[in-house]
């Protein structure tokens, strides 16, 4: 879990930097990624981040 917290922060850092929306995701595999607000394709959404 210290992995997505990590994430999530990094996730802030991009919305605030990009001033667009980033989303943390779990995939079907288990992993946990960073991208760009949109559609979640069957991930889980675990954050949404604004700037």
């Amino acid at each position: 879990m210290n992995n997505a917290i990590q994430l999530i922060k990094h996730a802030q850092q991009l919305a605030t930097s990009r001033g667009e929306p980033h989303i943390v995701v779990q995939v079907a595999s288990g992993q946990i990624v960073v991208t760009r607000d949109g559609k979640l394709r069957g991930a889980i959404l675990l954050e949404r981040c604004f700037p």
